[in-house]
């Protein structure tokens, strides 16, 4: 006979694998990844006073994505207007008129309507309709959702129930649907937020490796790159889905756009610290997009209007396209 006392024990380490499982603690077997990668290189844009658009070589990239469009709780849309929506559809043509699929960005910068509309089945399906509009209305090839970012489990299962619909309508119309994710690096937090079955629903995932916390004192380095790779990769996203994204801005004492940087010396492009800001330089974006190259599907730069475009040899968006085709800028050499 076994004893009471070793029954119990028994019974025990069964309850807390089964509370292992339940929370997600268990490390997740995945599948040997045989996915075909067609590299992306894609990039925001959103408007600007300096009229930028004129400025693009859109054989650079293979997409691009307005942003972004701002959402009421109610699900209405709010759209450019004027002048901006002048240049809104000015991108969209430059862009197609190139080969390159051009997309629309719907988010705020809090996440607080995405969270109204995904609770609310009337809110949802005006979200869906004026979607729908939004894609025919300017003939879109597709729509990126940036919630910033779902972070438990109430949140994780209203983003599922938007995500779904958004997934089902374009797939339906056969449009591109990406969303935006962060690293990773609050990892309980993203577990939470971002449940395992959302990540079937895109094409792919525009992974914000930007702003990290960490200890090398550097902004969005190409370790914070790897890191949130190897966290997606380890959530059994494959290759193909992972996009890397790209800062064209710095942090630091002084927030500025990649092009005032190298405006103030043509040197600071080839570095990533310069007057107490810190940012991605020449060198980093080569290596990130090499790196991307092996162990992701494509890298996102945001936002293109915050680029250099007075010499190729100082754009990043140059930058990552020499790296792919096989020849990366070397000025910083």
């Amino acid at each position: 006979c076994i004893p009471l006392f070793a029954l119990a024990a028994c019974d025990n380490q069964i309850d807390d694998f089964v509370k292992d499982l339940s929370d997600g603690s268990e490390d997740t077997v995945c599948g040997e990844d045989v996915t075909t990668v067609n590299f992306k290189q894609i990039a925001y844009w959103s408007v600007s006073d300096e009229k930028t658009l004129v400025d693009i070589d859109f054989g650079m990239l293979t997409h691009i994505i307005y942003s972004k469009i701002g959402v009421e709780s109610d699900g209405d849309l709010i759209l450019p207007t004027g002048d901006d929506l002048d240049e809104f559809k000015e991108m969209i043509q430059l862009a197609q008129d190139a080969g390159v699929y051009a997309m629309a960005s719907i988010g705020n910068s809090s996440d607080s309507a995405f969270n109204a509309i995904a609770a609310s089945d009337t809110a949802l399906d005006n979200f869906i309709d004026q979607m729908e509009d939004l894609v025919k209305d300017y003939d879109l090839d597709g729509i990126d959702i940036n919630w910033q970012f779902p972070e438990d489990d109430n949140e994780g299962d209203l983003f599922e129930d938007l995500v779904k619909q958004v997934s089902e309508s374009l797939d339906d119309n056969s449009k591109l649907f990406s969303f935006v994710v962060d690293t990773g690096q609050d990892d309980d937090a993203t577990d939470n937020g971002v449940q395992d079955d959302v990540l079937d629903y895109p094409d792919f995932i525009n992974v914000m490796a930007l702003n990290t916390t960490d200890d090398d004192d550097l902004h969005s380095s190409l370790q914070d790159a790897k890191d949130a790779a190897t966290y997606w990769t380890n959530r059994c996203v494959v290759k193909n889905k992972l996009v890397l994204a790209i800062p064209l801005y710095s942090a630091g004492d002084a927030i500025l756009d990649f092009s005032d940087i190298v405006l103030d010396d043509v040197d600071y492009a080839c570095v990533d610290e310069s007057e107490g800001r810190n940012y991605n330089g020449i060198a980093t974006v080569n290596d990130k997009t090499e790196y991307a190259q092996s162990y992701a599907g494509g890298v996102i730069l945001t936002s293109l209007e915050q680029d250099y475009f007075e010499s190729d040899y100082y754009s990043l968006l140059a930058a990552v396209d020499w790296q792919v085709a096989g020849g990366p800028n070397d000025i910083c050499d």
